[in-house]
Formats: structure tokens, C-alpha cells, sequence
């Protein structure tokens, strides 16, 4: 993968954090930062382990608190999208080295809310949260 193609504004399939273990892992070791609509669970790896890649990225929606399908994959896509384009404020940011993330719902707010102003509450809220990685 080349320098452009990860930092611009693509997502690539090796972007994306994948398996069961590699979510296991991220959840039982992340630290976490939290925004108004937005929850990051993030974790620092090794990057012997992929070096053409620096970050990758999951993303999930509870069952437990949106039940139908349909909608927890809409809000997905709307995470993806709010990363997607915001990831080069991530990239750019001194101090990040390779980590593992996973970028979730807060279950504290509406998710009408997220549904109806889904992307423009994520992208604004995604800011907010990178500015909180350390």
C-alpha cells in the first residue's frame, strides 16, 4: 500500500481491523476516549507486526441497544464515512505511532438522533475524539 493511498481519503480492506481475537484483543486492552456521541477503544501495536500499515480500524454497533439490522448498519456506514474523511487529521497528529481502534455508538444518546443527523454529528464528534488520543 502506498503513503498516498493510506493517507488519503480511501479505506482500504487492510485499513480495517478484522476477526474475532483481533476485537477481543483491542476491547481488553484499549484504552478509551469518549466523546458526546462517539466511544474509541484504541491500543498500541507492535509495527513490526504490519508494517505497511500504521492503523487499523473497526467498527460496531451493540444489538443489545439497536435491535434491527438495517439501522445498526446504517449508523456503521456513517461511522465509516465520518472516519474516512477525518482520518488525515489522525495521520497528522505528532505522536501517533501503529494502534489498533475500534470506533463505537455511546449508548448514552438517542440513536434517532444519530439516524437522522448521523454524519454530521459523527464527522464534528471524530474530531473531537482524535483531539483526545494520546
Amino acid at each position: 500500500m502506498s503513503q498516498q493511498t493510506q493517507h488519503g481519503f480511501g479505506l482500504g480492506k487492510d485499513e480495517i481491523l478484522r476477526g474475532f481475537e483481533a476485537y477481543k484483543r483491542v476491547f481488553r486492552n484499549s484504552r478509551i476516549a469518549e466523546s458526546k456521541y462517539l466511544k474509541l477503544y484504541y491500543q498500541k501495536t507492535d509495527f513490526r507486526l504490519s508494517p505497511q500499515l500504521m492503523i487499523r480500524v473497526g467498527f460496531t454497533v451493540s444489538k443489545k441497544k439497536l435491535k434491527g439490522a438495517v439501522r445498526r448498519n446504517r449508523i456503521k456506514r456513517l461511522l465509516k464515512e465520518a472516519y474516512r474523511l477525518n482520518k488525515h487529521i489522525l495521520y497528522g497528529k505528532a505522536g501517533i505511532g501503529p494502534m489498533d481502534m475500534i470506533l463505537t455508538v455511546n449508548e448514552k444518546r438517542g440513536f434517532e438522533e444519530m439516524l437522522r443527523n448521523g454524519f454530521r454529528l459523527f464527522s464534528g464528534d471524530i474530531k473531537n475524539i482524535f483531539d483526545k488520543i494520546t
